[in-house]
């Protein structure tokens, strides 16, 4: 059985407990628990994203929509990283037409950042982002299905530069 020992006294801000020793016998172990700090995001929630993806995004050439899309299904997530909403649904979200929705989606499957499961019900990568508990998102990464490709982040060192249409104007 554990013994308090005692210790001098000491100056702690109101907020804490002072200190304490203890004296643990053969066998005994002690446990402590400290009470966990929320955070603070904005909306109360967060989910978890891949350093090595949020580093590499801007050299994947993606397009503003692409990137729009692949941030709102990211950010509309369910636990298990499962988006439930048709495309339609996204494109009155983003203000854009369902037919670019469905043309970023296509690209971003095409790179391995999300999948259809069915209609109007995408996941994304595991392996990229996640909102859920570190045992949820192993099972999601084990249980991928064959045809998600697996990420080929570029390796640049620097971002190459965006191809834009030539406008009115402009000399080649």
């Amino acid at each position: 059985m554990a013994e308090a020992a005692h210790t001098p006294p000491q100056h702690t801000p109101a907020t804490e407990q002072p200190p304490v020793s203890l004296q643990l016998g053969r066998g005994d172990r002690l446990v402590v628990e400290r009470h966990r700090t929320d955070y603070d995001f904005i909306g109360r929630s967060y989910y978890l994203m891949s350093r090595e993806l949020s580093a590499k995004l801007p050299h994947l050439g993606l397009t503003l929509t692409q990137y729009d899309v692949l941030h709102h299904l990211m950010g509309t997530q369910a636990s298990g990283g499962i988006v439930h909403q048709t495309q339609q649904a996204i494109g009155q979200d983003l203000g854009i037409d369902r037919k670019e929705v469905g043309k970023a989606i296509r690209r971003l499957s095409t790179i391995g950042l999300v999948w259809q499961e069915r209609r109007g019900e995408y996941r994304i990568n595991p392996r990229c982002a996640f909102y859920g508990r570190s045992g949820d998102q192993q099972a999601a990464v084990e249980s991928m299905p064959d045809h998600v490709p697996d990420l080929d982040l570029p390796d640049y060192k620097v971002r190459p530069p965006r191809r834009r249409r030539t406008l009115k104007g402009d000399t080649p």
